[in-house]
């Protein structure tokens, strides 16, 4: 009899803690950071319009975390990167090839060598552009691999908000070189 209600007990307690467990997920799930947004690749011709540009990083000359945002003039959500102001710059009412030509020009501040640069289409959540991402892939011997960057995106409360992060692997690689990298959850 005391064997059965051990077990009975130990069940219940399972029971008790799955339940629990499964609440605290759903409670964290529902407060992440709202709809994430996936990006494509993209043509550089289907850029027309106007558009803000945001120019993220080279604040220095072996500052290797630089990315370029170009944000559509006719865009329903606003961009927002996730850093201090002073972490980039805006320029407003670009033209579309203007724009994409100043992305390139400014990923291009480095020291490192770059192998060419990525063009990304960033989408609303109805099949819409808000914009698009360039960001520079380096030579792979500089870090062991291209993209070095962890861009993600995520729209919440009317507004995209953006997170750039340097891929752990080509952080350490920078720290080993004596580079001055910032690291992950530096904010500046």
């Amino acid at each position: 009899m005391k064997e059965r209600r051990m077990v009975r007990m130990t069940c219940s307690k399972k029971v008790f803690s799955t339940a629990a467990y499964l609440v605290l997920v759903t409670a964290l799930v529902s407060c992440m950071a709202g709809k994430h947004l996936t990006t494509s690749a993209a043509d550089p011709t289907a850029l027309t319009g106007t558009y803000t540009l945001l120019l993220y990083g080279c604040h220095y000359s072996d500052d290797a975390q630089n990315v370029a945002f170009l944000v559509s003039e006719s865009s329903k959500y606003p961009l927002e990167i996730f850093d201090l102001d002073t972490s980039y710059k805006v320029k407003t009412g670009v033209p579309a090839q203007q724009a994409l030509s100043e992305a390139n020009s400014f990923l291009r501040c480095t020291t490192f060598r770059l192998w060419k640069t990525q063009l990304e289409r960033i989408p609303d959540d109805g099949g819409g552009t808000i914009g698009y991402e360039l960001r520079p892939l380096y030579l792979p011997w500089e870090f062991g691999k291209s993209d070095i960057m962890l861009i993600t995106y995520s729209l919440r409360h009317d507004k995209v908000r953006v997170y750039i992060k340097l891929d752990p692997d080509a952080e350490r690689a920078l720290e080993a070189s004596g580079g001055s990298g910032r690291s992950s959850g530096d904010n500046r």
